[in-house]
């Protein structure tokens, strides 16, 4: 089976009966946690993967519908991060929502999984892409200096990915607006029972008891990890690693390697934060407008 298999919409089940239809009449994922990035993605992904029927991915952003990445893998590579005991499939892979660095991604998730339910986490639009900046450098990905940020490709993404009204739109071309859930980061984190049953209702799961909130991708543990190891990790041994051990597992191995000095993400001047919130201004402004979220503790 290649990546341009066609799967007919008419052997998609709806959320109502994915727990009964058989794995290999079905799309080959059942819900897509999209982004955005620094968002609580990886948070949302621990608390699914607690639930008996839900199989997340085994490497948590598999950017299997991204063509620069893992689409050449084909669609057996994708079908084997899953568990194929569990009834819902799932993902989480924050790069589907950087429609300026990774397009066609919702075309390629339209034509292979239509009936998809995608969950869409939004956060501060500014918060968020300071705190993107701060995770990438943190990992050694990204060492400009953020006064060189402005008109910088690196600039542009972090603008692009908090733009949440532009991404929905290259979503909402290709899939209904019932079948995407957004999910506000404070929300999840304030009350992440509540937001984990409205997420459990979408997609056509069970409810589940969440009696803590594991939070994850922590900067401060990660800070502490040497960056050499962080690029090999992310890098070429990502396959093997992901093969051999499950998310838990790995983060338990990051929690032992977190041992050296924290290292703190350069903090941005002023002037930059000032020349963000307008660009970020219009975007905010109809988000708000399309969703009818009032978001008032957004600082943009």
């Amino acid at each position: 089976m290649t990546p341009e298999t066609t799967i007919r919409a008419a052997e998609q089940p709806g959320p109502a009966n994915m727990a009964i239809a058989p794995r290999a009449r079905r799309a080959p994922v059942d819900f897509i946690v999209l982004g955005a990035m620094r968002a609580g993605t990886t948070t949302l992904h621990g608390l699914l993967s607690r639930h008996p029927a839900i199989s997340m991915a085994r490497d948590k952003e598999t950017d299997y519908f991204i063509a620069q990445k893992n689409w050449p893998r084909g669609a057996d590579w994708y079908r084997q991060q899953f568990d194929p005991a569990c009834a819902l499939w799932g993902e989480a892979s924050p790069n589907y929502a950087k429609g300026r660095d990774f397009p066609g991604v919702p075309e390629r998730v339209a034509r292979h999984a239509p009936e998809a339910r995608l969950i869409y986490l939004v956060r501060d639009p500014l918060r968020r892409a300071v705190s993107q900046y701060g995770h990438s450098w943190t990992m050694g990905l990204l060492e400009t200096p953020p006064g060189d940020l402005p008109d910088s490709h690196e600039y542009l993404s972090l603008i692009d990915a908090s733009c949440y009204a532009r991404q929905l739109d290259l979503w909402r071309a290709h899939f209904d607006a019932g079948q995407i859930l957004i999910v506000d980061f404070d929300a999840l984190i304030a009350d992440p029972q509540g937001q984990i049953d409205r997420v459990l209702a979408h997609i056509g799961a069970a409810p589940l008891q969440i009696d803590e909130l594991e939070r994850q991708n922590g900067g401060g543990e990660l800070s502490r990890v040497p960056r050499g190891v962080l690029k090999l990790a992310h890098g070429p041994l990502r396959p093997v690693l992901t093969g051999l051990f499950g998310h838990r597992s790995r983060a338990a191995i990051r929690g032992l390697l977190a041992r050296g000095p924290e290292r703190r993400p350069p903090a941005f001047p002023e002037a930059l934060l000032a020349r963000m919130r307008t660009d970020l201004a219009e975007d905010a402004a109809r988000f708000r407008a399309m969703t009818g979220m009032e978001q008032a503790h957004w600082s943009v």
